[in-house]
């Protein structure tokens, strides 16, 4: 089950990745990219997942993916922000929010972490599934796919009932696998919406 998560994760990453190339915009939030670069350096180098080599594998694919994305942010990345001090100084911002996501994630997993390193992958998942619902509201911002986010929710989605499966007596896991679901659905809801141009978008003063 996790391969084929990982499978559906992958296709989310070659949707951005694809965007990036044709938009010139990154698809997933800035705060997640960083998070998730992070982790995934931690997990596939400093934290080697409990889980074979075929799947310890995908985690080195995800990590190779989000090098070029994680790149991307610094060309493309102030597309997100709205307040011009963070969109003049996206670079530093960026610069220390990875090494902080490294060395903080990286030393979670080794003292606290469960083997596969899912506590740490799903508080990252639950504030990436949040932040997608920001830029909805960001005036000018395309970077929206279709299949970027189903793939997502469905990786997620056959991920955590593997972990389920695994974990079944972890409380604070199973409030993230349906937080997280939750938090999904309601984004491809409302990008639907956005596609079609019936969200709507003020914002109060």
């Amino acid at each position: 089950m996790f391969f084929a998560g990982s499978i559906l994760w992958l296709a989310c990453y070659i949707a951005t990745l694809r965007d990036i190339r044709k938009k010139q915009t990154v698809d997933i939030p800035a705060a997640a990219v960083i998070l998730n670069f992070g982790w995934e350096i931690a997990a596939s180098i400093f934290f080697v997942p409990d889980m074979g080599k075929l799947l310890v594998a995908a985690y080195w694919a995800w990590m190779l993916c989000d090098l070029f994305i994680f790149y991307s942010l610094f060309k493309y990345g102030y597309k997100q922000m709205r307040i011009d001090y963070f969109r003049r100084n996206a670079h530093y911002f960026i610069l220390s929010g990875i090494v902080i996501s490294f060395l903080s994630q990286a030393t979670y997993m080794v003292q606290y972490d469960l083997p596969m390193a899912p506590v740490t992958g799903y508080i990252i998942n639950l504030i990436m599934s949040i932040a997608f619902l920001y830029l909805l509201f960001v005036p000018g911002f395309t970077g929206y796919s279709r299949i970027a986010k189903w793939s997502k929710f469905l990786g997620t989605g056959i991920i955590s009932i593997m972990f389920f499966t695994k974990y079944p007596s972890n409380n604070f896991l199973t409030i993230m696998y349906i937080a997280v679901a939750c938090f999904d659905v309601l984004y491809i809801i409302l990008m639907e919406k956005k596609l079609r141009g019936t969200l709507p978008i003020s914002v109060a003063e």
